[in-house]
């Protein structure tokens, strides 16, 4: 290669150097390619492979476009493009960037070495070399933003995709699809599907906050935008989530069912939604988070309220007819009776009154169901009755009588 004189390159224009600049690019293009796939180890890949494939495309192309700069023709938005599904890329992998910083650095490094190498062979002066300087480091300050940009991009649709996965795996488990289903569907998640799950139902008024999957540390499945609340969890898991929910506002209480298999999933909604409708209407005493184990029975009980109610009518009608003060406490009483079949001094303990007034409610008592409680299977089903209905009457809940009196005018 001829060189010119120092004072004659002086006075041209840096486009009358680049094909001067240019002539051993295709082998730098390999030689950086190559460095970046030796160095940069999940880069690494055979000649014949996508990855070499891509990287060689991308220097090929980045250099392409440093000549163009120098001969003052525009960005070229290909290569824009390309960079930004370079990023978009690792993010939809959930990759981060520090392998393709890497890249960057290394092609940055090796273009500047063969830049200064060429300067000193044409005998360029200190400042067209810094002005070449200038024009790389701002071709490689704009892919690295390109970069950036396409990776946020690419993070926020796997988020996106992430999110849909996983309301599809809530999805599945609520409605109850057969295992092989939920496994697949975990897998896209990224939630391995426990043998064994708690769910919680999460009631709220006012100013909620509720978490997201990533400040529990992807520990739950959250839905939070049903009704009410819903959250799967690990069994691990559950104590941490049903805190964290509690903590979402001052009026956020939560129901905690018992650990089920994935596929009984639909049950465990079911006892934790009604767990929370209970406490609304006093069967089961308020708490911030409440344990459905410690309250099977009533979960039980009042799992069908139109048996309830219908076993209610056709046993306790007569009952229904007493004033409501009467009405509770011969229901009080009748209910301790039939759990203890204790004598009236021991039924007074139990509800705080003088025995003779146990014989008085007792007799009135006989007077009104006598036939019922002679009779065995009758007397189980009134003491079921009565143990779910109870604590709705002396809460207020007049619903039970409403219906018993529609239905005589009817």
């Amino acid at each position: 290669m001829s060189h010119a004189r120092t004072e004659d390159v002086v006075a041209l224009p840096l486009a009358a150097v680049t094909p001067r600049l240019r002539v051993r690019s295709a082998e730098v293009a390999r030689a950086i390619t190559e460095q970046i796939q030796t160095e940069v180890t999940p880069y690494a890949g055979p000649e014949s492979g996508r990855r070499h494939q891509l990287i060689a495309r991308a220097v090929d192309e980045a250099i392409e476009q440093f000549f163009r700069a120098l001969t003052g023709k525009t960005s070229n938005a290909m290569l824009d493009d390309l960079f930004r599904r370079m990023g978009y890329g690792e993010g939809r992998e959930s990759q981060d960037l520090t392998a393709m910083y890497a890249a960057l650095r290394i092609a940055t490094r090796a273009a500047w070495e063969e830049l200064r190498t060429s300067a000193v062979d044409l005998g360029l002066p200190a400042a067209i070399l810094g002005e070449l300087a200038d024009r790389l480091f701002e071709l490689i300050d704009h892919l690295r933003e390109e970069v950036t940009l396409g990776h946020e991009l690419g993070l926020r649709a796997r988020e996106r995709d992430v999110a849909a996965s996983r309301e599809g795996l809530i999805d599945a488990l609520v409605t109850g699809v057969p295992l092989e289903t939920l496994r697949a569907k975990a897998t896209a998640t990224g939630w391995p599907l426990p043998a064994a799950v708690v769910v919680l139902t999460a009631s709220a008024t006012g100013t909620v906050a509720w978490p997201d999957t990533d400040e529990l540390e992807g520990t739950a499945l959250l839905s939070l935008d049903r009704e009410p609340g819903l959250a799967i969890t690990a069994v691990g898991d559950a104590d941490t989530v049903a805190q964290r929910l509690r903590l979402s506002g001052p009026a956020v209480r939560v129901a905690r069912s018992w650990q089920v298999a994935p596929s009984e999933v639909p049950a465990a909604r079911r006892w934790a939604t009604r767990a929370l409708e209970l406490v609304e209407s006093g069967v089961i005493p308020r708490a911030p988070v409440i344990d459905c184990a410690e309250h099977l029975t009533q979960l039980w009980l009042h799992s069908e309220p139109s048996l309830r109610r219908h076993l209610a009518q056709e046993l306790l009608q007569p009952l229904f007819d007493e004033s409501p003060n009467s009405r509770e406490i011969l229901s009080q009483t009748l209910l301790v009776w039939l759990e203890t079949r204790g004598s009236a001094p021991a039924i007074a303990g139990v509800l705080g009154v003088h025995p003779q007034t146990v014989r008085y409610r007792w007799k009135r008592i006989n007077e009104l169901l006598g036939d019922v409680l002679q009779d065995p299977e009758r007397a189980l089903q009134l003491t079921m009755v009565l143990k779910a209905s109870v604590p709705l009457w002396t809460t207020g809940n007049q619903d039970d009588f409403r219906l018993s009196t529609e239905g005589e005018a009817q």
